[in-house]
């Protein structure tokens, strides 16, 4: 396998870390040389939103650790907020499930770092947003797909 190959799938994860969503559309639509398969799309977007999961999920604590010691809180929190209660809420409504849903939408860190922060006692957490964005992969990939075999 050519080196120039390795760097686009390296290239292509870090694209499908930061933005999942459209990563897949992007790399369906065929900029540049390569001409990616449907099965190599969904295989390097979400091995790299796998990657991405994985490092966010375990360091989750840590960056939140360092952002708070950072940028300390001016005030004391509040134990009950509106937005807390809120957050509380979904929670409790839509659960782990709720977040694979809107994972797409709010990117791998986020979804990582929330899913750390508040189902890190569950041990099949990460286990199931990696799931849920390889069902997302398989999804976006297959719309891109479409839209390509129609634009031709």
């Amino acid at each position: 396998m050519p080196m120039d190959y390795v760097l686009k799938i390296v290239w292509w994860w870090l694209a499908s870390i930061v933005k999942f969503l459209f990563t897949p559309f992007v790399m369906m639509s065929n900029p540049g040389s390569e001409h990616w398969s449907w099965l190599e799309v969904i295989l390097i977007t979400s091995s790299g939103a796998a990657l991405g999961c994985y490092l966010f999920f375990h360091f989750g604590e840590f960056i939140m650790k360092k952002w708070a010691d950072l940028f300390p809180p001016k005030k004391p929190k509040k134990i009950f907020t509106t937005s807390r209660r809120r957050i509380i809420r979904l929670k409790m409504r839509f659960g782990i499930s709720g977040l694979m849903l809107l994972s797409v939408l709010i990117s791998v860190p986020v979804t990582a770092i929330l899913t750390a922060r508040f189902y890190k006692h569950d041990n099949s957490a990460l286990s199931k947003i990696i799931i849920g964005f390889f069902v997302w992969s398989v999804v976006l990939t297959s719309l891109a797909y479409s839209f390509r075999l129609i634009s031709q």
